[in-house]
């Protein structure tokens, strides 16, 4: 393309639909839309949108949606015939209009999805959905457009980031096939200051449309953990203590999902709720198999090649297993324990070369279960925020 050829705004912008929304370019009538949706208590938590939002700033932004369509559009232009583009262009940015087109109230402005090149391939990808449209999936459809639009014209990779938290954006990016990468913290400026980002990116052979369930992996559950026999005897209070644990394990996985599970969610650490899971299930049966009955007890998870498997290579993919696993395991263990009556005496197996009773197991036990629910309560609040005992 020449400098010739170079058109303007808006009849640069390509329209893009996929029968559901349409991307179109930004119209001075969209203002009103757009002071309400930026001034949207979701998006005043999650965006750097001026606060209060005016219809002045909506004047701003539309005026540089323009000018970012025009200078991306005047770089494609210098391209020559021979180069890659428009995929190596790394000025300007790419901004669209979302309509549902079967908006009830007729196709009108529900959104804007937001691309920016950097160049070599590579563009960063932002999107917000106006209240009235959330819920009908229409912000993944937007951005499987724009993504498919851009490795259509020779893109390498989008990159995805979002403050640490947002997890309807996060649903959005992963729905569309988006791999999470890890934690950035203090990397995105915010107007309370600087926010931790999650990051992810898709890459031009990866599936837009693979099928990644977001059904939690175990179903919330009642609590009904209590205080237990505060008078009781040794034996009681020790196994009690231990199952209010292990019940304990359960609630605080509740109603996540298999990536959220295996998020690794407080960095530098590559602990996971789910490697804690499957670290508890090789506890369990270590000690309740291996040392108290003396069996011959193969590690589920770590070899040689991978010494702590348990919690480097849990997986979204292994989620359901695994949880499996551990309530199979504990099951087992439970009747094992309710067999051995003898608190004092030395159990069959050895511990490190010496005899051990069910009473230091059991203590143990109750110790290493407490160790890691603290593990357990800082990732889950920082997954989605919840909190508590």
């Amino acid at each position: 393309m020449s400098s010739a050829d170079a058109v303007t705004f808006p009849q640069c912008v390509p329209v893009l639909t996929d029968g559901v929304v349409r991307l179109r370019a930004h119209r001075s009538e969209d203002s009103d839309a757009i002071v309400e949706q930026c001034g949207d208590p979701e998006s005043v938590r999650w965006t750097t949108a001026p606060r209060p939002y005016t219809h002045e700033n909506a004047r701003e932004l539309l005026g540089l949606i323009a000018d970012g369509w025009g200078r991306w559009d005047a770089g494609v232009a210098r391209c020559g015939p021979q180069d890659p583009c428009p995929a190596q262009v790394a000025d300007g940015h790419c901004s669209w209009a979302v309509e549902w087109l079967a908006d009830p109230a007729g196709p009108r402005f529900a959104g804007t999805v937001d691309l920016r090149p950097r160049g070599q391939g590579s563009a960063e990808i932002g999107y917000a959905l106006h209240p009235r449209a959330r819920g009908h999936g229409l912000m993944t459809a937007a951005v499987r457009l724009v993504c498919e639009w851009w490795f259509d014209g020779g893109g390498r990779r989008v990159t995805w980031f979002a403050n640490a938290g947002n997890e309807a954006s996060w649903r959005v990016a992963r729905a569309c096939g988006f791999t999470r990468h890890g934690d950035l913290p203090e990397y995105l400026p915010h107007p309370d200051g600087l926010a931790d980002a999650w990051t992810a990116s898709l890459g031009a052979g990866d599936d837009l449309r693979r099928s990644v369930t977001s059904e939690p992996v175990v179903a919330e559950r009642e609590d009904t953990r209590t205080d237990g026999p505060m008078t009781g005897a040794e034996r009681e209070l020790l196994e009690h203590w231990l199952d209010l644990y292990r019940e304990t394990v359960l609630l605080k996985i509740a109603g996540l999902d298999a990536e959220q599970l295996a998020r690794r969610s407080v960095p530098p650490s590559t602990l996971s709720l789910l490697g804690l899971v499957r670290h508890l299930t090789e506890v369990e049966a270590y000690w309740l198999r291996q040392v108290l009955l003396g069996q011959e007890v193969s590690d589920p998870y770590c070899t040689p090649e991978s010494p702590d498997g348990d919690i480097e290579d849990a997986r979204p993919g292994g989620a359901a297993a695994d949880v499996a696993a551990y309530e199979a395991e504990v099951a087992r263990t439970r009747e094992f324990v309710a067999a051995w009556t003898d608190l004092d005496g030395p159990v069959r197996g050895l511990r490190r070369g010496r005899p051990v009773n069910l009473r230091w197991i059991l203590t143990h036990l109750i110790e290493e279960y407490a160790r890691h629910l603290g593990h357990m309560d800082l990732l889950r609040e920082t997954v989605d925020g919840r909190t508590g005992y």
